[in-house]
C-alpha cells in the first residue's frame, strides 16, 4: 500500500532533527500539549519479574531497595543530582523523563545498605516512595515501556472528527506504519543542538562542541551569542558566569573550566557530567536514525516487513529485542511470535550489509562525511559508542480516549509505548502542528 505523505517545510523545527515527513495522510486535529505539568503524565512499566518477587521489607534474599520517584517540572538528570545532594547517595535510573511533565519512575540505590523510610520528600517537586525490596538492583532490562496519559487542549475540530482521526491512526499503528522517530526533547526542545554538539565530539572537533554549548547563552533573560573569539578570551568569563540564569548549570561548568584551563577544549567538555556528554553523542546517533526513517517513509518502505538482507529479531513482553540476525530471504512472522525488522543505530560496531536500512544509513554517513569508526573516540574514550538496535516502527498499545469536551476545549488520551519511544512522535501524527515548539512539543 502506498501512503500519501504530508511534507514538512525544510525550515520547520522537525527537519532540523531529521524528521522530514508524516506517515499518515489525514488532516491533523490541532491542539496544544504540556500547558500544565499534569497535562503530560508518564509512568514507567517494569517487568513482571520485579512485581512477582518484591517484598515489603528486606529479607535474606531481597536486600536491595527499589524506590518510586515521583516528580514534576524537573528532568531526570537534575532530579538524580538533587537526590544525591539531599540524601547523600547515588541511584541507578531506568530511563530519562521530560521536565515538562508529571512522571513516575523507578530507581535503585547503588550502595545503600540500611533500611530507608517509606516516604522521602526530596524537594517541593520531587518525592520518593519505597516500592519494596528485590534480590537484585534494577537494570534497564527491567524497563518494559511507559504509559502516557496526555491532555490535548485547544483542538481545532469536532469530536466526531477526532474519533475518526484516532481510528485512522490505529490502522497505521496496526500496519506498523508509524516510524519510531526520536522525539523533540532528545535534541533540546527550545534549542535543538544536542546532536550538533554530539557530531562535533564524534568528529573530534572539540572546540566546535564547546562553541555549540556556549553559542546561545541567556543573560538577564535575554539570549545573546558568543563568537568563537569571545569563547577563546577568558577575560569576560567571571562576570558572564554571574549573569547566567540558574538553569544554565552546564554552561557555568564549561566557563569555569575555561577560566582555569584556557583553550583546553577537552577539559572544558569533561567538566560536563558524563551522563550529559554521552547524551550529546546519543543525540547525534538519534539524528542519523531519524534521517534514515524519513527516507524510508518517503520511499514507502514497509516498516513491518523483513526483506532480504535486513536485520530482524523478536521483541518480547519486556520490550527487549531478542534473537537478532540477518535475513537471507524474506521472513514471515509465526503465530507464536512476531518477527520484526530492526535498524542498526550507528556506532563503531556498525556494519553495512545489503539490507534496506543499512544502505540508507551508510549513504547518510557518507553525506555527513564520517565513518562509523569515528564513534570510537580515542581522545575521549568514555564517549565511544558501540551502537545498538531499534525497531523502525512505533509499537503502541491500548490507545484510547479517556475524556473529552464537546466544546473542543480538550481531549485526554492514554496509551503505552515500548521503552525508548516518544509519545510526542505519536502525537505529532495526530495533531500535525505547524509550529511544534509553540504548542508544547
Amino acid at each position: 500500500m502506498v501512503l500519501m505523505k504530508t511534507e514538512i517545510s525544510q525550515y520547520c523545527y522537525d527537519s532540523k532533527i531529521g524528521i522530514e515527513s508524516y506517515s499518515t495522510d489525514f488532516k491533523g486535529i490541532g491542539g496544544r500539549i504540556k500547558d500544565r505539568y499534569e497535562d503530560f503524565k508518564v509512568e514507567e512499566l517494569i517487568s513482571s519479574e520485579i512485581h512477582s518477587n518484591i517484598s515489603e521489607k528486606p529479607t535474606s534474599d531481597n536486600k536491595y531497595p527499589i524506590l518510586r520517584l515521583v516528580k514534576e517540572g524537573v528532568d531526570t538528570i537534575h532530579a538524580m543530582r538533587q537526590i544525591r545532594d539531599r540524601l547523600g547517595w547515588n541511584a541507578h535510573y531506568l530511563g530519562l523523563k521530560d521536565k515538562q511533565a508529571q512522571t513516575i519512575q523507578y530507581i535503585s540505590p547503588k550502595l545503600l545498605k540500611k533500611e530507608i523510610p517509606r516516604n522521602i520528600q526530596v524537594s517541593s517537586r520531587i518525592s520518593l516512595d519505597l516500592f519494596g525490596y528485590h534480590r537484585k538492583r534494577l537494570t534497564r532490562k527491567n524497563l518494559v515501556g511507559n504509559r502516557f496519559t496526555i491532555r490535548i487542549s485547544n483542538i481545532e475540530t469536532n469530536f466526531e472528527q477526532v474519533k475518526k482521526s484516532i481510528a485512522e491512526l490505529k490502522c497505521f499503528i496496526n500496519d506498523y506504519r508509524i516510524p519510531n522517530f526520536y522525539g523533540h526533547q532528545r535534541f533540546g526542545s527550545n534549542k535543538p543542538n544536542n546532536h550538533l554538539i554530539g557530531r562535533a565530539i564524534v568528529k573530534k572537533q572539540f572546540k566546535e562542541a564547546v562553541t555549540f554549548i556556549l553559542g546561545h547563552i541567556e543573560v538577564d533573560d535575554k539570549k545573546t551569542s558568543l563568537s568563537k573569539e569571545d569563547i577563546e578570551d577568558p577575560g569576560n568569563y567571571p562576570s558572564l558566569i554571574k549573569k547566567l540564569c540558574q538553569k544554565q548549570d552546564i554552561e557555568k561548568l564549561v566557563l569555569k573550566s575555561l577560566i582555569d584551563h584556557p583553550n583546553n577544549w577537552i577539559t572544558a567538555l569533561r567538566a560536563v557530567p558524563i551522563t550529559i556528554r554521552r547524551f550529546f553523542v546519543n543525540a547525534y546517533q538519534s539524528y542519523i536514525f531519524n534521517r534514515v526513517m524519513s527516507i524510508a517513509v518517503n520511499r514507502d518502505l514497509d516498516l513491518g516487513e523483513v526483506d532480504i538482507g535486513d536485520i530482524y529479531g523478536t521483541v518480547n513482553e519486556d520490550g527487549n529485542i531478542l534473537d537478532i540476525r540477518r535475513a537471507k530471504s524474506r521472513v514471515i512472522s509465526y503465530n507464536t511470535k512476531k518477527i520484526l525488522p530492526i535498524v542498526q543505530l550507528v556506532g563503531y560496531a556498525f556494519r553495512a550489509g545489503i539490507g534496506r536500512f543499512d544502505q540508507i544509513t551508510q549513504n547518510i554517513l557518507d553525506e555527513e562525511g564520517i565513518s562509523h569508526k569515528l564513534f570510537y573516540n580515542n581522545q575521549m574514550s568514555e564517549l565511544s559508542m558501540e551502537g545498538g538496535f531499534r525497531t523502525p516502527h512505533l509499537l503502541v498499545n491500548d490507545l484510547k480516549i479517556l475524556a473529552y469536551s464537546r466544546d473542543k476545549s480538550f481531549i485526554s488520551l492514554q496509551f503505552a509505548l515500548q521503552k525508548g519511544s516518544y509519545a510526542t512522535i505519536l502525537l505529532r501524527e495526530l495533531i500535525k502542528p505547524s509550529n511544534p515548539i509553540a504548542v508544547g512539543f
